[in-house]
């Protein structure tokens, strides 16, 4: 679930009854609690750290360039960092050179090509393993390493909607 549905009785009554009818793991139309608690049980539910939402499709690049294929929210902060700048990348890099996209078409003056270049330039310590990337790593407290996140992922939208 993306947010939490408005009555509380539409996820416990209507969604999981009827998600269960789905897999026919129903008594003619009737749930039983039990077959609830087991199909409860065997949900995974992912808290999102992030205020800035994403869709599909740019949840599955983070999935595609991910080395374990992780989906975004599925990530610590500093790994998210590092995709951020890789995804960021990845978009932004055809044929060795790197795209200028009109950014002012969509964010006016907030985003510009020297700001993604600076956003990058401050996410590479997380991309890289040495001792002085650690050390800076470590500079960040959590709070801007938040802002970091949310800052990037709207980059990453903008760009994402620039370019498809």
């Amino acid at each position: 679930m993306a947010r939490p549905p408005v009555a509380p009785s539409d996820f416990t009554y209507g969604e999981i009854r009827n998600r269960i009818i789905a897999e026919g793991d129903d008594d003619n139309e009737t749930v039983r609690y039990a077959v609830r608690r087991t199909f409860v049980a065997r949900l995974t539910f992912e808290q999102k750290s992030t205020y800035v939402d994403i869709d599909d499709s740019i949840n599955q690049k983070f999935i595609e360039i991910s080395n374990r294929q992780a989906s975004f929210n599925n990530m610590s902060t500093d790994e998210k960092l590092a995709e951020i700048a890789n995804l960021i990348e990845s978009l932004l890099k055809k044929n060795g050179k790197f795209l200028t996209p009109d950014y002012s078409t969509i964010c006016f003056d907030y985003i510009s090509n020297d700001v993604v270049t600076s956003y990058r330039k401050k996410m590479h310590c997380f991309r890289h393993a040495t001792d002085d990337a650690i050390s800076e790593r470590k500079t960040y407290s959590e709070e801007q390493k938040s802002f970091f996140v949310d800052y990037g992922l709207t980059i990453v939208k903008v760009i994402h909607s620039l370019l498809e």
